[in-house]
């Protein structure tokens, strides 16, 4: 018999999820060159989403991993119990192993194919390592290793535009507008979506290419469009209007949704800065005067 671990018990209408051990001689992919059963940094659960966490040299996507899933007998309570394997098919050779790894979002019905309510074993081992505290200077981006800095950027990009999501999630629910229920079911259905994009996922190609036209509706820029503006004073963290030199009360606009790094105390007081901005978001607005959410890659002070 299999030592089973509850970790996740939901109502009737809910999935139960329980994670086990695997069985027999298959092979396990313990690097991200290797092929086989993945044995995985981390794993856990947020309502109907498995998320794994994997080794990666930086250019693995979901599209190299397989969940193999395979029906069982039925646990108790009636309802159908399913056995979830991650398996790596395509190994990852790019060369600079990702220090945090990479973490995956299975839906377990869109991705997984499977009949709700039910309950559901992970078979993959979960490997324990002890706490390493690692620095990387600042300067080793994105010279170093490119692709590395193209995931990385995919990664900020991906939560700027989960932020901006959630903003505008929080304007639309306090609004009076007749179809705020019609915006709130679109926004929620969009930031599930990207809460489960993987770096490999966004797309960034030709993104270098950007044609300056802005979209015509509003919601997520895929692939971002790229602007480099003047601001007459530095932004001090998200959510601030950005003061670009030259706007005026028809826009456009521009809401700083994430910053390269993170950190805002990067910019002096009273100077002005040339920044390279990624248009991610378009905000609906009035006489759909141009509005964006952006992500701040690169700053130079003029």
């Amino acid at each position: 018999m299999k030592p089973w671990i509850l970790l996740f018990a939901g109502f009737l209408l809910l999935p139960i999820v329980a994670f086990a051990g695997e069985g027999g001689g298959e092979v396990y992919a313990f690097t991200p060159r290797e092929v086989g059963i993945l044995i995985l940094r981390e794993l856990s659960v947020e309502g109907s989403i498995i998320r794994i966490r994997i080794d990666t040299g930086g250019c693995t996507t979901k599209d190299d991993i397989v969940a193999r899933v395979e029906e069982k007998e039925t646990k108790g309570g009636g309802i159908p119990h399913y056995e979830v394997t991650f398996v790596r098919e395509i190994p990852d050779d790019c060369p600079v192993e990702s220090l945090q790894g990479e973490i995956l979002g299975y839906d377990l019905q869109e991705d997984l194919h499977l009949e709700l309510p039910c309950t559901v074993s992970v078979t993959n081992p979960v490997i324990f390592l002890p706490s390493i505290e690692v620095v990387v200077e600042e300067s080793e981006f994105p010279d170093a290793n490119p692709k590395t800095f193209a995931l990385s950027l995919k990664k900020d990009l991906i939560a700027a535009t989960v932020w901006a999501i959630e903003t505008e999630l929080k304007r639309y629910k306090e609004s009076e507008r007749q179809d705020r229920y019609e915006k709130i079911a679109f926004l929620s259905k969009e930031l599930e979506r990207f809460r489960k994009m993987s770096p490999g996922e966004y797309p960034l190609s030709a993104l270098e290419k950007s044609t300056g036209e802005f979209p015509g509706d509003s919601g997520a820029v895929l692939p971002p469009e790229i602007l480099e503006v003047e601001v007459a004073s530095p932004p001090e963290g998200r959510g601030v209007l950005l003061e670009v030199v030259g706007m005026t009360r028809s826009g456009p606009f521009y809401h700083v949704a994430g910053i390269r790094g993170g950190d805002f105390s990067v910019f002096s007081p009273s100077t002005h800065y040339r920044l390279k901005l990624y248009l991610v978001y378009k905000r609906e607005y009035f006489l759909a005067i141009p509005d964006y959410y952006v992500y701040i890659g690169e700053w130079e002070a003029r």
